[in-house]
């Protein structure tokens, strides 16, 4: 009998271990999860960097002989006084008038969740910006059929017609863009991948602005024939030779601008993937987003082009023909815009480090016609980098 309640008193001494114990965890549990939840940045404020290619390009202009630029005369001809032909073979102006290098700036955003809130508050800004620079300088000479000709004091001499073909063209374009955005979102808690996931729904709007500069000309003798106008001399021929060949300018300057705003929905989200804020954690970053834009698109396109066929060692003007057209245009469009972005992220509680790929597409921004107004697309698509430090408890 003593026996059992020995080992009576001993289980009720376990059971009352036991409880104090839950309680005494619970007790220190709660603590531990208000801390964490405490120790929560109310204010992020984020740096950053991007790299991007620009889609979309302009009417191009096509210089009057681009063609003998490029290919050279496709014929030739049969007339008995015909001494020779060439060059063409140079690059064509339309290689070179579109060029843009990729876009390079940054970005940086402030977000503040007050404390015990579900709601977040974030704006932000982005601005990248290019310059391309191009120049072409090339050279030809070309050699006729060798003939007699006539000196000063009237010696028959064996003269070989030459002549320098040549193209100069040269382009100089630059592309600046500016991207700023105000959102209020909050986690919607859909539970995507698991728990660990922070989805956030945000509605706002955005600002964009979209400027682009080119102006360029090409110069070129592209293409020579010769020619001969003579009598017999020996049962030879005699040729006062005269060189052929044709000459063409361009010249073309171009504005062309995008300023709206409109509102924006996005949706981002993160999961974890290893580890935890507390001790450092891998995460998986991506999202969409999509905006309707209203405002005002601006254009200013100057233009002249000249083809001549010249003559002689002088190069008097024989024929010449060319064009040239003037528009400023300016009118209210509507812009829909979409875009998106993946990464991924290494956080602690107070700091992230994210790298990934972004795109963003604005459809019809910008009036890139040549002699009448056409909308076309431009987008950015390219990797990003940033640093975010988070602030306050």
């Amino acid at each position: 009998m003593s026996e059992l309640i020995t080992n009576r008193n001993a289980n009720i001494r376990l059971s009352l271990l036991a409880t104090t114990s839950v309680f005494a965890l619970a007790a220190c549990v709660a603590p531990i999860q208000e801390a964490l939840a405490a120790d929560r940045p109310t204010v992020w404020i984020e740096g950053g960097w991007q790299f991007e290619n620009l889609t979309g390009s302009s009417d191009t202009l096509v210089p009057p002989l681009d063609g003998l630029t490029t290919t050279g005369f496709t014929s030739v001809p049969t007339a008995a006084n015909f001494l020779g032909q060439g060059a063409g073979g140079f690059p064509s102006f339309t290689n070179i008038e579109n060029a843009l290098g990729k876009s390079s700036g940054a970005e940086a955003s402030i977000s503040f969740q007050p404390k015990g809130s579900e709601w977040i508050f974030n704006i932000s800004a982005r601005y990248g910006r290019t310059h391309s620079r191009k120049h072409i300088s090339d050279r030809a000479d070309i050699f006729g059929e060798q003939v007699y000709t006539s000196n000063l004091i009237y010696q028959h001499v064996l003269k070989t017609p030459h002549y320098t073909n040549y193209v100069e063209q040269s382009t100089d374009n630059t592309e600046a863009h500016t991207i700023i955005d105000f959102k209020v979102g909050r986690d919607v808690g859909l539970g995507l991948f698991g728990s660990r996931t922070e989805s956030v729904l945000s509605v706002g709007a955005r600002y964009a602005q979209i400027n682009i500069t080119s102006k360029g000309h090409s110069y070129a003798a592209p293409a020579a024939r010769f020619y001969g106008h003579g009598s017999t001399f020996y049962s030879k021929y005699l040729y006062n030779v005269v060189a052929y060949h044709q000459n063409s300018a361009t010249i073309v300057q171009r504005y062309s601008n995008l300023e709206a705003i409109g509102p924006s929905l996005s949706w981002d989200n993160t999961t974890g993937l290893w580890g935890s804020p507390a001790d450092g954690q891998v995460t998986l970053d991506w999202g969409v987003n999509a905006a309707v834009l209203f405002g005002r698109q601006k254009a200013k396109v100057s233009y002249s082009t000249e083809a001549r066929l010249a003559h002689g060692t002088s190069a008097a003007p024989y024929s010449s023909a060319g064009k040239s057209g003037h528009r400023t245009q300016s009118r209210r469009v509507v812009v829909p815009n979409l875009g998106g972005f993946a990464g991924l992220s290494f956080r602690f509680i107070n700091a992230k480090v994210s790298a990934g790929y972004r795109a963003d597409f604005f459809f019809g921004a910008l009036d890139r016609g040549l002699d009448t107004r056409r909308s076309m697309t431009t987008g950015y698509n390219g990797p990003y980098a940033t640093v975010s430090i988070g602030l306050g408890q």
